[in-house]
């Protein structure tokens, strides 16, 4: 029996699911990659930069208080709602182009969700420290117990070890339930940016649509965390009842 027997009766269908997940990965991460630095190089037709449009953006809806800052690199745009700061990496702070203003306004999408007081981003908020954490531990855990149940010589050693399996599993739900508000909340944050890029004419109706194509192809990623997790968690659960059996 041995190793694929430890690992249960699925192996072949995770494994070939986990290729498909990281092949998607590639995919979307190339293709944002290269939207990022298409429309990095074209100009917004308002002409204004990214600051001045998440500012606007900030009135219309009503939310102050909240500040603009530089933060070093590509692509590591936020927004802190404990600092109430919104960070805008090199290729958007003070920059005009398409895909700048686009995640800008996303990130703006963010702030309006703090101020408006969305249900989902509050969740988000409350469980994001104790997903960091079982995101780095959990599945050791899981895996700890599921040996020990293995190599357990006596029902006793069998059961302590499904217990420190099951605490594995439960610790990595908070990680698939974090990843599972979050991918709505980022599509959220895009439509809040799109319709703010549409109202108030930053970009033209054709660079509204490669705008789409940015933040879309951004929100992918997240899409892509959360099916990587429920594959993990489902995988955790397949090992522990298999040796339980």
């Amino acid at each position: 029996m041995g190793f694929w027997y430890f690992l249960g009766d699925f192996s072949g269908l995770f494994y070939l699911l986990a290729i498909g997940i990281m092949i998607w990965s590639l995919i979307v991460r190339g293709r944002l990659n290269s939207l990022i630095r298409k429309y990095s190089e074209i100009p917004a037709a308002s002409g204004k930069d990214a600051n001045t449009c998440v500012n606007e953006m900030l009135r219309a809806n009503e939310v102050y208080g909240v500040t603009i800052d530089h933060i070093p690199g590509d692509l590591t745009d936020n927004f802190n709602p404990k600092a109430e700061v919104i960070n805008l990496s090199d290729t958007c702070y003070g920059k005009n182009s398409i895909a700048a203003i686009a995640i800008a306004a996303h990130e703006c999408g963010h702030a309006c969700q703090a101020y408006s007081g969305m249900v989902l981003f509050k969740i988000r908020q409350a469980i994001a420290p104790a997903a960091s954490i079982t995101s780095r531990i959990s599945v050791w855990i899981a895996i700890i117990g599921v040996a020990v149940m293995y190599a357990a010589s006596s029902a006793e050693f069998s059961n302590i070890g499904y217990v420190i399996s099951t605490l594995g599993i439960v610790l990595y739900s908070v990680v698939f339930l974090f990843y599972l508000v979050t991918l709505p909340i980022e599509r959220n944050a895009s439509r809040r940016g799109l319709a703010a890029m549409k109202e108030f004419g930053w970009v033209s109706d054709n660079q509204l649509k490669a705008a789409k194509k940015v933040l879309w192809a951004a929100g992918d990623t997240y899409a892509i965390a959360l099916a990587s997790s429920a594959l993990t968690l489902l995988r955790l659960l397949l090992m522990r009842g298999r040796r339980r059996r």
